[in-house]
């Protein structure tokens, strides 16, 4: 089953345009004006959007593992893009034009999503620790 596994992570080109197709939809939800008639929801006293940004970067962290596999040092190269797209599109929500705002919650939401991501990885994937 571990063989199968490895061969099918191997198919890089399909996880990566995978990868970059839900990078593309991340940027497009995370920069489009909200709507003026969407209101604010919670889960147990957690802002939904927080639950939003966690669910999106454990997936991101995830889809760029899968994407980067062959490559060397894949968790630590998967980590820092997941990241680094989050912070960026957090930093360009601060442009007037998009009409959306900078929040350290909505960053340690990703942050969270991207670790559990890693422990998820981890244990679904222990064969991955070499990489």
């Amino acid at each position: 089953m571990q063989k199968r596994i490895q061969l099918w992570l191997q198919e890089v080109k399909f996880f990566r345009g995978v990868a970059f197709s839900a990078t593309l939809v991340v940027i497009y939800l995370s920069l489009k004006p909200p709507s003026p008639d969407s209101e604010p929801w919670s889960f147990f006293f957690i802002r939904g959007d927080l639950l939003l940004h966690f669910g999106c970067y454990f997936g991101m962290y995830l889809l760029y593992f899968f994407a980067l596999f062959t490559v060397k040092k894949t968790v630590p190269k998967a980590i820092i893009l997941s990241l680094l797209v989050g912070l960026l599109l957090e930093i360009a929500q601060l442009i007037p034009y998009f009409k959306r705002f900078f929040d350290v919650q909505d960053l340690l939401a990703n942050m969270m999503g991207v670790y559990v991501g890693v422990i998820f990885q981890y244990f679904l994937f222990p064969f991955s620790k070499e990489n």
